[in-house]
C-alpha cells in the first residue's frame, strides 16, 4: 500500500513539473507572438508614414514641375509678343533701322543730351556693333577714376555688352595729357544724380516698351554684369523673325 501512495505521489509530481514546464512554454510563446504582432504593427505605421511621405514629396515636384511649365509657356509667349512689338516699333518709329542711342547725363545738364552727356552707346543691332562716345572732359572728370589693379577696376568700372563680341566690354578713357587710363565710376552712375535716356537714330526720346527695357538694362549691366540679357535679344530675335518673314 506504501509502495502504490509513493508510486501515485511520484507521477503526481511529474505530472505537475510537466504541466509547470507546459505552462511555461506557452507563456514564452504568446510572449513572443504578441511581440511579433507588435513589431508588425509598428513596420506597418512605419511602412504607411514613409508611403505618405514619398508621395507627399512626389506631388511636391510635379507641382513645382507644372509650375515651370507654365512659367516656361508664359515667358515664350511674352518673349513672342516682345519681338513682334519690336519689329512693328521700329517700322513704324525708328526708319527700320535697329539702332538706338542711350545717353547717360549729370541731373544739372538735361537740357540738351546730345551735347552734354558724359557717355553715348550707340547699339546698332543691324551690325551688331556697339559705339561708344564719352563727354567733354570736363563733365565726364567727377567720374573718372584710375584703377590701380584688376581687382579694382572689375569691382568699380561701368561696362556696357558689347553687341559684336557678346561679352562685358568696360568704358575706358584715356588722357593724353598725363597718359594714363580712367574708368568710369559704376557706383556713381547708379545714382539719383544721373539719368538715362534712349533714343531713335533721329535722337527722339523713346519710350515703347522695348527701348524702356533696353534703358534699364544698360543702367542694371553697367553696375550687375549678371543682368539678364532679354532686352538685348529679344531684338536680335526680332531682326532674325523680320527676315525670316521677308522670305
Amino acid at each position: 500500500m506504501s509502495d502504490t501512495t509513493n508510486k501515485i505521489n511520484s507521477i503526481s509530481s511529474d505530472v505537475k513539473i510537466l504541466l509547470g514546464s507546459i505552462e511555461d512554454t506557452s507563456k514564452s510563446y504568446i510572449n513572443e507572438i504578441s511581440s511579433m504582432t507588435s513589431n508588425n504593427i509598428l513596420k506597418n505605421k512605419y511602412m504607411a508614414s514613409i508611403n505618405i511621405l514619398f508621395i507627399f514629396i512626389i506631388g511636391i515636384i510635379f507641382y513645382i514641375l507644372y509650375r515651370d511649365y507654365i512659367y516656361r509657356i508664359a515667358s515664350k509667349m511674352t518673349r513672342c509678343a516682345d519681338i513682334n512689338n519690336i519689329i512693328d516699333f521700329n517700322i513704324n518709329d525708328n526708319d527700320n533701322s535697329y539702332i538706338y542711342n542711350i545717353y547717360i547725363l549729370h541731373i544739372n545738364n538735361t537740357n540738351n543730351i546730345t551735347k552734354d552727356y558724359i557717355l553715348k552707346l550707340e547699339y546698332n543691332f543691324i551690325k551688331e556693333e556697339t559705339n561708344i562716345f564719352l563727354g567733354e572732359q570736363n563733365i565726364i572728370s567727377s567720374v573718372l577714376f584710375s584703377p590701380n589693379d584688376t581687382i579694382t577696376k572689375i569691382s568699380n568700372a561701368f561696362a556696357v555688352f558689347d553687341l559684336a563680341e557678346k561679352k562685358k566690354r568696360f568704358v575706358e578713357y584715356y588722357n593724353r595729357e598725363n597718359e594714363k587710363t580712367y574708368c568710369i565710376d559704376k557706383k556713381k552712375l547708379a545714382t539719383t544724380k544721373y539719368k538715362y535716356y534712349i533714343t531713335s537714330t533721329n535722337n527722339e526720346k523713346l519710350v515703347d516698351e522695348s527701348a524702356v527695357k533696353l534703358v534699364n538694362f544698360v543702367k542694371k549691366y553697367g553696375y550687375n554684369d549678371t543682368t539678364k540679357l532679354d532686352p538685348i535679344y529679344n531684338i536680335l530675335y526680332a531682326i532674325e523673325n523680320k527676315k525670316n518673314m521677308e522670305y
